[in-house]
């Protein structure tokens, strides 16, 4: 009997607990998503940097900043090209940036941050090209532009690179109109997202580069 008794309160246990992550999954997603998201940047920095990746959420919200006057000057990171024969018809990174900038009525002066190593194809790799650029340019403070929900991941990495350098890294989250923190579990997009994170951050916690054994080409 006292074995039945042990497993019906484990089991009443269980039950209670995934109705009560079921009844507040809203503040309990929603509060793990922050744990992904940081927003630092003031105003007067060296310069605004748009890291690659979703463009049409992250540069205009570079532009912001910059008339806000968060940053002086405005940079778009070398991407590695996706593929050398079609490559030619899309629009570069620096050209939609120049685009953005005429949409929203703005006289912004895009600059590209050059690769060291012929396009960026990791985090790691801007880090690395944002850091060479700096310590000529002398800069002391600068600003990076992703979206929310890689911003702290973003961060890590950058500051894994600038350790021991003179230069302050701060970042801006850009938000998007298909999810958001409080809501991100309703939305495909969202729900990719944080997993992707999920997974990426830890292994940007453990190494002070990009991983050898994932392939970023």
């Amino acid at each position: 009997m006292r074995t039945v008794r042990y497993v019906l309160l484990l089991a009443g246990c269980a039950l209670l607990f995934f109705a009560g992550l079921y009844l507040f999954r809203a503040p309990i997603l929603t509060l793990y998503a922050h744990f992904f998201v940081l927003q630092n940047a003031q105003k007067g920095a060296d310069a605004i940097i748009c890291l690659s990746g979703d463009r049409e959420t992250r540069t205009p919200e570079c532009l912001r900043l910059w008339n806000r006057g968060f940053g002086k000057r405005l940079f778009v990171t070398e991407e590695k090209p996706k593929s050398a024969e079609f490559n030619v018809i899309e629009l570069s990174h620096l050209q939609f940036a120049q685009a953005v900038a005429q949409k929203m009525k703005l006289d912004a002066k895009w600059e590209l941050l050059p690769s060291l190593d012929g396009g960026a194809t990791s985090t790691f790799d801007e880090a690395e090209d944002a850091l060479a650029y700096a310590k000529k340019a002398g800069w002391q403070r600068l600003i990076i532009v992703t979206d929310e929900f890689h911003t702290r991941r973003a961060h890590l990495a950058f500051n894994k690179v600038f350790k021991g350098s003179d230069v302050v890294v701060e970042v801006a989250g850009a938000p998007n109109e298909l999810f958001a923190i409080d809501d991100w579990w309703q939305s495909d997009r969202g729900i990719l997202a944080y997993f992707a994170e999920t997974i990426k951050y830890p292994i940007y916690w453990l190494w002070n580069h990009e991983p050898k054994f994932v392939k970023n080409d």
